[in-house]
Order: structure tokens, then sequence, then C-alpha cells
């Protein structure tokens, strides 16, 4: 039975101790945005280690870039990536020909 307390208490102790060793939230916070600062329009929110980011980019490119970045920010346990990439505007159409020469040149033969 004291065997059996001990150890109870021993894996308490530990538990209490791994949990103070992990980084807390703000610290965490603060260096995702510092790693987001080359991604504007990206936000971030922490919590329990649990990183989701927000915002709007231009490219697929520029979403994974900020979630890599993110990654490898000590205490991130994970990442959650709302981020939207913008739609791509459609070129304009190409200028209507112009039949007005034409429709004239029949009209006076």
């Amino acid at each position: 039975m004291k065997c059996k307390t001990f150890l109870m208490a021993g894996m308490m102790f530990f538990a209490v101790c791994l949990s103070a060793c992990s980084p807390s939230d703000s610290s965490v916070q603060q260096s995702v945005n510092e790693k987001l600062t080359a991604s504007p329009g990206v936000t971030a929110e922490v919590k329990e280690g649990v990183v989701t980011l927000n915002g709007e980019v231009a490219d697929d490119a520029a979403k994974t870039a900020a979630e890599d970045a993110v990654k490898g920010v000590s205490g991130v346990k994970s990442v959650t990536n709302n981020i939207m990439v913008q739609a791509a505007v459609p070129p304009p159409p190409p200028p209507a020909a112009d039949t007005s020469m034409r429709v004239d040149t029949a009209m006076t033969k």
C-alpha cells in the first residue's frame, strides 16, 4: 500500500513538472506573431498549444508558408489552418471587334 501511494505521488509530481515545463500560451502567441510578420493578412490564436490561423492570402504558397513557419515554434502542439486563398481574378474579356467600319463599308456598296 505504501508503495502504491508513493508511486501515485511520484506520478502527480511528474505531471505537474511536465505541465510547468511547457511554454505558456501567451509566450507561444508572441513567438507565433513574430513568425507571422512575413505573412500580412494572417492572424493567429493560441489555446492550449493549438494554433488557429485565420486571414486571407494571395495564393496557396503563402498559406503553406504561414503554416510551416508556425509549426516550428516551440510549444506548438498542432496547427489549424483556416487561411483563405483569394479567388483568382479572371482576366478581362478581349475588346469587342469594331464592326462599325464593316457595316459602313457594306452599306455604301
